[in-house]
């Protein structure tokens, strides 16, 4: 197994040396250097069409491009500025350190007098003693802005030319003077001969001499391009033009010289205009080639660039690829951060001190430690004492040290339990360099999993005798703890270590914070491992004191202007892992227009002035490489959260940051979406079914182009859309987006999938994200061995419980998409089996209230993240549901809450009270909008109808009191009642008001003019009413626990709900108008259709009950009592599978009103299926169950056909005819039932069997079939009269016939199989058994009819001849029970067994070799099935999975997991289709194989031995009673010759469609029938040779496909009768087209 080069696995050991030659940021970032009149129109070209057209070319391979041009958005001012000069001097070496390929591009002729000097940073002391030898006014200002140092003049004050960023006038004046000053001077002296000429340089020419520096040693000997242009001769006699004009040629030269002649672009003097052009076609058209010539050069240095990277190829090399680039990054920080702090206080010295000695004396004493803690708050040198131990740590120890390192939340992977460790164990393995490999086979990135990976690694490092392992985490507190972590979020923390490994943590959260166990609580107290530091004093010099941090944040501020800055600060503490620059530059700079000034007045910024920002900012920002990208961050982490309080003081603030970010990253896709939206308005209804949206199967869906997801969008884009509060979009765009969620697996891994499911279900209550949840969860297992199951996995848990519409219907449906698109062999499920992947209990949140008063009423918010909670004392309380945290307490009421309502337009919080008032609370504004004050009693129950402004509320006055919204004015008060007022209720949009009463009465009211419109009089004192949405049903509850139902109309009594026995506290209903939820006193929910008062469900919590909610569109239930709010899943189907019956429903009753009583309906039609067979064509399958009914499905649209009831029992076996018109089906009422499937009808019922039919089989010729039952009776016998032929007492559990049907294999599952010559008839002596030494457990006959091949828990494979029964081969390999033997059709050599031993072994027959050890499933395996060419091979096993094998190279293709116990499976020919028989399951998975590698192989068809012939004369059909015949349509020659001769054309004899040759097995006409039968006479019981035979069918296919064109040319007229579509033969059902095949032809075929 090949070892990492030397480079990476260095750096996987911790060892820094080499750290220069790691890979750096994935950036192209070009400076380009010009004057700024000159070459306009290139450089805005360069920007708008250059880069982004390679940034399109390199996406794939996700590199960056930046073209930074220090102009863009400047008015030119600056351009001689020496200050400004020298920080883009910086950026060139900024760019010729980072930049994977090329750095430089520079634009050299053009106008020279816009060449303008610069004054020089340097001069000569010589040289400045000529220049200044006149005293004058010049010579003066010169000399102040020079001093003296080593010998030379040096400039000094930049701040004084560059200081003031926001208003520069007053220093571009100074600036101006001085340089004036200069340049007379410099031309004095030049007269008086001095050699002064190059320090009247102009910027441009200072920045190419440095690139050319670079150039020659620097990271890049090539990574300069030079832009030319003709240098027109001045006819001004300015002396400085000519000097420049000189000098500019000189530099031509220079660089001409330098590059390689693919480096020197010319363009032409036609667009040489200073002003910039109309940049229109014209300029763009004359530039092209221009713009073509570049492209290629820096498309060149980045393809020599990539050339030279490490390939990351697939599986081991991809995993320590992956966790090299994830290692390096801290090590990365660790560098950076030991340069920049060094460790100077005494505490930390001393810390350090006494960590290493324990370390060493631990080591030496060969003892067992605890891990090493050390806490601290924020700036107290936590991380500096971390990185100091690392670099230590290498002296102390004699062995050879291994360092591991990692600073929490730095990265995505580092940022979550789950994948901190899940790459730690990676790398552990690496380093260790464990044999089989970095990711066992049995591998799950499940927590517990993980956990005891991690905890078996460090056993392993006991063992190793040479090397020291240490660990370093810092942080430890900012790693989230999601709700998958076991027990607590930190469990896994080993509390005992080897001698030989060592961990240390930092913390800034204190011990008892920080998600440990109890028991490691404990053992951190111990003194030597837990270290405690203090602050550090704040000091301007520690760069993380805040201070320190403050200072700096003002300068910036006075510099940059604080709006500016404070936008710029708010974005960076806003990115979780930093932004790059581009991204910053996109976000701050304006580029709707190349000519405008971009200004720091409007916030905004430039290249040049972020350029300057991030030389200012060094102290406080740290750039470092994540994924590839440098990207900016805070250097400490008080500095973030400084940034966050003097710049994000607002929730909005924050939120609009994040909108900004998320737009950022997702602005394609939205464009996408937008453009998207108009073309559906424009079709309305464009998809006329409901259910042809997901119930095409995946290979007729759309085709589709996969959005292209990077790693950034997947490390952290999901995020910012999370954390603006855009949840729509957060589902569309990632979590419920399959491009998504496989741009997660295969970018990172299932487990950081995982991990955002998990962080995103701490903030939303969403059905649909607990779906995929869910299904994610569930199929994590499979997806860390096999990512490529993602869209299988998706499609089979998500498509049963998926809507017709909606976000995960475009998930599934993509999903679809995605397999269909797969080009290489996939499996994918067609229909659904599994649950829907959602726990009953979704989430239980604790809300004690401060009193510890439990909770007594519950009001949903209309959002349905926040819900309102009153306490029985105190004051209402509103908490966000899935972070469990609570958000405000309404203070306002003097007395108890005694009810409470939310509306749903305008989010009114209305509260009723014991001190007797209302009031009415905005939950936009957390304020008191009203306060009402009529009542004279306590408030029982409040309403409010919102479009009218009003408030309802009914009090124990007996009063119902009408008030207005607005100001709390009495509007009318009713009093109707004679008690009090228990329930007050709006209906209809606000037009109608329902009040009940304990004097037993239900009222209905008109809003209009609050008018009596009905009573209902109940007879008993109400305590509790309501009424469904869509006004059916009137719900009562009276007494303890007697809930009535009534018509809301009309007040009839339905029914009484009565299941229950405790006493009822509670009860709504569903939106659905069907279901109610009661809360009883004993601490269930008894879930009721209203319908039938039918007891649906019971649910149990685990707390008192006191109040229930249903969540919009009854996704959830809510249940609160005591001190928790427990949430369950209430969706209709969530206890149901998928089961679609034949018959589409119409779209009225797909809705969910009516639903649950067709659902209730089909759970009843769920009973396990007990036999499965599929026929010989592949088309069709036949399902037994334990209710007497065999179902038929179609396998190409994975439907339903037919549902048979006939028996009386239990259906035990099922089998098909060959030519797939008969199904024969075996029952416990001992008869067979022969199917015709042209009506569905049976055609026949053979009652011979006096015991359960065990066994069915229907021979080759179609005519006869052979039943066993449990007595042991074997029976031959005539499918189309019932006549007896042969019976024999004989093994029956399970029998075989081979195709020439001259023997029949039988065995009782002993250690014998029988073999039984049916040509000799009932003989006992023709019964030859063959045996092994124990059980025989499975048999194969071969398709040549030859052999035998059996299984046996003897461990071994034995074939035998038929033909004398002699043992021909053993086959020996497998060191388990065989449990199961395959053999091809075409491929005579070949088989292939599966054993407990998990694995199976591809034999070859003759030699009794083993060609292939398969190995693959983690569980025994149960049955194997081979095509009929013998290429593929299916296994299936007690680990739940199905996989696809090649059996020439012994690989496995694909796998599924199932996730249910599977009993067994069938496949096509082609294994194009497999259907699987799941343990106790009514539903059955018909899965396709796409891309099958297997070709279609037809059964062979053999005559019956003539000895039977006059036995099985033909019947003569029955003639079915409708005319199926078309008119004149005929298979005979003359029809042919006389009215279709002309289509018979040379064309016609090519090869048959491959579909025609599947679908008419042997159709030839009655002629040849005739002759088949006369050669089958003559041959006297031996076989009908097959030349004859073989003619025939060719003769037939030849007038099937002149049928199929005759009809395709002039198709015959269609009946519009839907009857007789229905009678009509399987064939015409399969395909559309019209062929003449009739229930008649079709028997008599079956009868040759």
């Amino acid at each position: 197994m090949s070892a990492p080069e030397p480079l990476v696995l260095e750096a996987l050991q911790g060892h820094v040396q080499q750290h220069d030659k790691w890979p750096g940021p994935r950036a192209v970032k070009i400076f380009v250097a010009s004057t700024y009149k000159n070459f306009r129109e290139e450089r805005r070209q360069v920007l708008e069409l250059v880069g982004p057209e390679l940034q399109t070319t390199y996406d794939d391979r996700y590199i960056e491009f930046e073209f930074v041009d220090m102009h863009y958005g400047t008015d030119g001012g600056d351009e001689a500025n020496p200050a400004l000069l020298r920080y883009h001097l910086d950026e060139i070496r900024c760019c010729n350190q980072t930049s994977k390929a090329g750095f430089f591009l520079c634009f050299i002729g053009g106008n020279p007098s816009h060449y303008h000097p610069v004054l020089p940073f340097t001069i000569d002391a010589e040289r400045f003693e000529q220049l200044v030898k006149s005293d004058g006014a010049q010579s003066a200002l010169i000399k102040a802005c020079y001093k003296l140092g080593d010998g030379r003049y040096h400039l000094e004050g930049d701040d004084k030319w560059y200081s003031d960023l926001l208003e520069r006038d007053e220093q571009r004046k100074r600036l101006t003077g001085a340089q004036r000053a200069f340049n007379n001077l410099a031309l004095e002296a030049l007269e008086r001969g001095s050699d002064v000429a190059d320090l009247l340089r102009s910027p441009v020419e200072i920045q190419c001499e440095l690139a050319l520096e670079l150039l020659k040693n620097g990271k890049h000997p090539e990574g300069m391009v030079a832009v030319f242009k003709d240098i027109p001769e001045s006819k001004s006699d300015d002396k400085l033009i000519t000097i420049t004009i000189e000098r500019l040629k000189k530099l031509q030269k220079k660089l001409e010289d330098s590059l390689p002649a693919t480096h020197v672009i010319r363009v032409g003097p036609s667009s040489a205009e200073s002003t910039p052009t109309d940049p229109g076609s014209d300029a763009e058209e004359k530039l092209s080639p221009f713009r073509d010539k570049l492209q290629t050069v820096v498309s060149l240095l980045v393809d020599d660039s990539l050339s030279t990277e490490p390939d990351q190829g697939k599986g081991r090399k991809k995993t320590v690829q992956e966790v090299f680039l994830e290692h390096i990054t801290h090590l990365r920080i660790c560098i950076e951060h030991n340069k920049n702090f060094k460790v100077n206080a005494k505490q930390i010295e001393d810390t350090a001190k006494s960590i290493l000695d324990n370390a060493k004396e631990y080591y030496e004493s060969r003892s067992r430690h605890p891990p090493v803690l050390i806490h601290g708050p924020d700036a107290s040198g936590k991380t500096t004492l971390l990185t100091h131990l690392y670099f230590k740590c290498e002296e102390i120890f004699p062995k050879r040290v291994l360092r591991i390192v990692r600073f929490s939340a730095a990265t995505p992977r580092s940022a979550y339990n789950l994948e901190l460790l899940r790459v730690m164990c990676q790398q552990i393995s690496i380093i260790l360099n464990i044999p089989e490999g970095y990711l066992p086979k049995d591998a799950s990135f499940d927590p517990l999993y993980i956990n005891n990976w991690f905890q078996s690694l460090l056993r392993r490092c006991e063992e190793m005798e040479n090397e020291i392992l240490l660990i370093f985490i810092d942080n430890i507190h900012r790693v989230n703890p999601l709700e998958c972590d076991i027990v607590t979020g930190l469990s896994w923390l080993p509390m005992s270590l080897p001698r030989n490994v060592f961990l240390v943590c930092t913390s800034s959260v204190p011990l008892e914070q920080l998600q440990l166990t109890p028991a490691q609580k404990e053992k951190f107290k111990v003194q030597n491992c837990y270290h405690l530091l203090d602050a550090i004093d704040d000091t301007t010099e520690n760069c993380s004191s805040e201070q320190f941090i403050d200072g700096a944040f003002d300068n910036l501020e006075v510099v940059f202007g604080a709006k500016a800055f404070s936008k710029l600060a708010g974005y960076i503490t806003c990115s979780e892992f930093g932004l790059t620059e581009l991204e910053l530059l996109e976000l701050l700079m304006p580029t709707s227009n190349s000519d405008a000034v971009i200004t720091l007045h409007d916030a905004n910024f430039t290249f040049s002035t972020l350029a300057v920002a991030k030389y200012m900012m060094k102290t406080i920002i740290s750039e470092q490489v994540v994924s590839g990208r440098s990207t900016w961050r805070w250097r400490a982490a008080a500095a973030g959260s400084r940034a966050r309080r003097r710049y994000i003081r607002v929730q909005s603030a924050l939120r609009d940051a994040h909108s900004d970010l998320a737009a950022l990253h997702f602005a394609s896709f939205l464009q996408d979406a937008e453009e998207n939206d108009t073309s559906e308005t424009q079709e309305p209804g464009c998809v006329a079914d409901d259910d042809a949206l997901l119930d095409s199967t995946p290979f007729h869906s759309a085709s589709r182009t996969a959005a292209a997801f990077t790693q950034r969008h997947v490390e952290e884009s999901w995020l910012h859309l999370l954390l603006a509060g855009d949840f729509s979009k957060l589902k569309d765009l990632t979590v419920c987006n399959f491009d998504f969620l496989l741009a997660a697996v295969q970018t990172v891994t299932i487990s950081y999938l995982r991990c955002i499911l998990e962080h995103v279900r701490c903030y939303i209550l969403d059905r649909d994200v607990e779906l995929v949840y869910g299904a994610v969860r569930k199929a994590s297992d499979i997806l860390t061995r096999d990512p490529m199951q993602l869209g299988a996995q998706i499609i089979a848990w998500l498509r049963p419980s998926v809507a017709r519409r909606g976000v995960l219907a475009t998930l599934v449906t993509a999903a679809m998409a995605w397999c269909d698109g797969y080009d290489k062999p996939l499996l994918v499920p067609l229909n659904g089996w599994l649950h829907p992947p959602i726990a009953s209990t979704v989430r239980v949140v604790s809300a004690g209230a401060a009193s510890g008063a439990g909770v007594r009423l519950l009001q949903l918010a209309p959002s349905g993240q926040h819900l309102v909670l009153a306490p029985a004392t105190g004051d209402p309380q509103l908490w966000h549901v899935m972070s469990n945290s609570r958000v405000h307490t309404f203070k306002g009421h003097s007395g108890r809450i005694l009810s409470m309502c939310v509306t749903r337009e305008s989010q009114y919080l209305l509260t009723g009270s014991e001190d007797t008032s209302v009031i009415v609370w905005d939950l936009h504004t957390l304020a008191v909008k009203t306060k009402i004050l009529e009542h004279i009693a306590p408030v029982l129950c409040v309403a409010a109808i919102v479009n009218r402004s009003l408030v309802i509320s009914g009090g124990e006055d007996s009063a119902v009191i009408v008030t207005s919204l607005v100001d709390g004015a009495l509007v009318t008060k009713l009093d109707h009642h004679r008690g009090p007022v228990t329930e007050v209720k709006v209906i209809q949009d606000g037009e109608i008001l329902v009040t009940c009463s304990q004097d037993g009465t239900v009222c209905t009211w008109n809003v209009d003019n609050f008018t009596l419109l009905s009573t209902v009089n109940a007879g008993a004192p109400i305590h509790a009413m309501t009424v469904t949405d869509d006004n059916v049903f009137l719900v009562t509850l009276q007494g303890d626990n007697e809930l009535h139902v009534r018509t809301f109309i009309t007040g009839t009594h339905l029914h009484l709900l009565k299941r229950h026995k405790a006493k009822v506290k509670c009860f709504c209903v569903g939106h659905d108008s069907s279901r109610a939820a009661v809360g009883c006193a004993d601490q269930r929910i008894y879930i009721y259709s209203l319908h039938s008062a039918q007891l649906l469900r019971t649910l149990a919590a685990a707390h008192d009950l006191a109040a229930l909610a249903i969540a919009d569109k009854d996704h959830f239930l809510l249940a609160a009592g005591g001190n928790r709010v427990t949430i369950y899943s209430f969706h209709t189907e969530d206890n149901l599978t998928n089961f679609r019956p034949t018959k589409q429903m119409s779209r009225r009753q797909t809705k969910s009103r009516t639903n649950i009583t067709l659902l209730q309906a089909e759970q009843n039609e769920l009973i396990p299926i007990s036999c499965l067979e599929v026929s010989r064509d592949g088309q069709l399958a036949a399902s037994g169950c334990a209710r007497g009914l065999v179902r038929v499905w179609q396998l190409s649209t994975h439907r339903l056909q037919a549902t048979l009831s006939g028996h009386m029992g239990h259906i035990t076996c099922v089998t098909f005819s060959p030519n797939n018109l008969l199904v024969l089906s075996g029952s416990e009422d001992r008869t067979v039932v022969v199917w015709q499937l042209a009506d569905n009808s049976p055609s026949l019922t053979y009652k011979g069997h006096q015991s359960a039919l065990q066994t069915l089989l229907m021979m080759s010729d179609g005519r006869r079939a052979m039943s066993g039952d449990r007595s042991r009776h074997v029976h031959v016998w005539l499918v189309d009269s019932g006549i007896v032929l042969l019976s024999a007492t004989c093994p029956s559990t399970s029998i075989d016939v081979t195709l020439n049907m001259k023997y029949a294999v039988l065995s009782d599952g002993d250690n014998s199989v029988r073999i039984w010559a049916l040509a000799e008839g009932d003989i006992s002596e023709e019964k030859r058994s063959v045996s092994h030494a124990e059980r025989v457990t499975c048999f194969a006959l071969t398709a040549d009819s030859q052999h035998i091949v059996t299984g046996s828990c003897d461990m071994s494979l034995k074939v035998w001849q038929l033909n004398g029964g002699k043992l021909s081969q053993v086959l020996v390999g497998h060191t388990d029970i065989v449990t199961c033997v395959a053999v091809s059709i075409t491929n005579k050599t070949q088989v292939v067994s599966g054993s407990w031993d998990c694995n199976l072994i591809v034999w070859d027959i003759n030699t009794g070799t083993d060609l292939h050890l398969l190995s693959g499933h983690l569980g025994k395996v149960t049955c194997v099935k081979v095509t009929g060419d013998g290429s593929i091979a299916v296994s299936g096993a007690e680990d739940k999975t199905l996989i696809i094998w090649e059996t020439k190279r012994g690989l496995a293709l694909t796998s599924l997991a199932l996730h249910v116990p599977l009993l067994g499976f069938q496949i096509t020919s082609d294994c194009s289709r497999i259907v699987v028989h799941l343990l106790d399951r009514g539903c059955l998975p018909i899965i396709c194989l796409h891309n099958t590698p297997a070709t279609y192989v037809k059964i062979p068809t053999y005559a019956a031995p003539t000895k039977d012939a006059d036995e099985l004369r033909p019947l003569a059909p029955k003639r079915p009673m409708r005319r199926l015949l078309k008119k004149e349509v005929s298979l005979d020659t003359y029809t042919w010759q006389k009215k279709y001769a002309h289509l018979t054309s040379a064309a016609m004899m090519a090869q048959v469609d491959e579909r025609l040759k599947r679908r008419f097995s042997v159709s030839a006409s009655m002629e040849e029938i005739s002759k088949i039968q006369e050669a089958k006479n003559k041959d006297l019981g031996s076989q009908v040779s097959l030349g004859p035979e073989q003619a025939a069918i060719a003769q037939s296919q030849h007038f099937d496909q002149l049928e199929a064109l005759w009809n395709k040319i002039s198709p015959p007229r269609r009946r519009s009768n839907k009857s007789l579509s229905k009678q009509s033969s399987l064939i015409e059902r399969v395909d559309s087209s019209d062929e003449d095949h009739t229930p008649v032809e079709e028997q008599e075929h079956m009868v040759e």
